[in-house]
């Protein structure tokens, strides 16, 4: 939406009167006000003019928008967004680099700027557990042949010997479409496995149209524990327990306390994320898919589950879920795990 002579002055975000001619306009040419300035967008160091997001130089000594970036010469690190200059990685990023297996393996705190795939706000991050035969550089070049920027390997302390696979954020269908599925198949056929290990899936809390939308997808979750635990191929773990005592205090989650246990199944002390911790890890792409599947359909479901459906037809239910998920051909690996799992019994 661009100004118009009806609305040139009234600001984008507020609806506030402003004088035009001296009031900022974003890079799509709306008028913003100060206040909304201040709130929604950054200001760029060398042009000055707003946008809702800057790069920033590897010595945080500047923020500048993609055209001066651009101008100065300078491109993104290929493991982070940070700007620099003459090389592909900035020095932070190449630190974590070490020679042999950890050219590839990063260590346990290693945490870059999200790339963020597909269309939004719903997004899913994966961090999936992989155990290999051994310290095999091979299976590490395999896996960033093949993952390239998507995702990355880093060490994790639950794993003697391997590595947990992490993804960027990425919507459902963007990851059904580009996640190099075939590559846990070629794992597989080189020995690695997912047995006693975890897969963990972040979703993105502004996915949550409020608290109650929080509140009916926590709730759904934890009155289903056994269902779900039976579809993620793991029981009573004490890396992601279904707690009594969580569940019971969900509505003071759901209003911003995360003092609470990260190994719980789900895990809210992250800012940006809720992590789903209760997944067994697996080299099986159906089940990875179903995992996916299910993060992206509870948050969905309990968007659009009211009080009337829960009180008269039983929304809370498992059964009642399946059913709306099976309407759905984008959660078709979720119903056929589910099927083969037997989880509607």
């Amino acid at each position: 939406m661009t100004a118009t002579a009806q609305d040139e002055d009234v600001c984008f975000h507020c609806d506030a009167e402003v004088i035009s001619e001296h009031t900022r306009t974003n890079i799509d040419g709306e008028f913003v006000c100060d206040d909304c300035t201040t709130l929604h967008y950054l200001q760029c160091d060398n042009c000055a003019h707003i946008f809702r997001t800057l790069l920033i130089v590897e010595d945080d000594s500047e923020s500048l928008c993609d055209d001066c970036a651009a101008a100065a010469g300078y491109h993104e690190c290929l493991d982070c967004r940070y700007l620099v200059l003459g090389r592909s990685r900035c020095t932070g990023c190449e630190n974590e680099r070490r020679g042999c297996w950890e050219d590839y393996v990063y260590g346990a705190g290693y945490k870059p700027y999200p790339r963020f795939h597909g269309d939004g706000p719903l997004f899913l991050g994966m961090e999936l557990e992989i155990n290999t035969p051994d310290f095999d550089t091979q299976l590490c070049q395999l896996c960033q042949d093949r993952i390239d920027s998507l995702a990355y390997l880093k060490e994790d302390g639950s794993i003697s010997v391997g590595f947990e696979l992490v993804t960027h954020p990425m919507s459902l269908a963007w990851a059904q479409a580009n996640f190099p599925w075939g590559l846990l198949d070629e794992l597989a056929a080189r020995g690695c496995d997912g047995d006693d290990a975890g897969l963990h899936i972040h979703v993105s809390r502004e996915a949550f149209d409020g608290h109650s939308h929080v509140f009916r997808w926590m709730k759904f979750i934890y009155r289903n524990a056994s269902e779900v635990q039976q579809l993620a191929r793991r029981h009573d773990s004490s890396w992601a327990q279904f707690s009594q005592l969580e569940r019971a205090e969900v509505k003071d989650i759901c209003k911003g306390d995360r003092d609470r246990p990260r190994y719980s199944a789900i895990n809210v002390q992250n800012d940006e994320t809720f992590e789903l911790r209760m997944f067994a890890s697996s080299v099986k792409p159906r089940e990875v898919q179903a995992a996916l599947a299910f993060a992206d359909a509870s948050v969905r479901y309990a968007h659009q589950l009211t009080l009337r459906a829960i009180v008269r037809e039983d929304g809370w239910s498992w059964e009642s879920f399946l059913a709306w998920t099976a309407d759905r051909p984008e959660y078709d690996a979720l119903s056929r795990e589910c099927e083969a799992l037997a989880c509607a019994c």
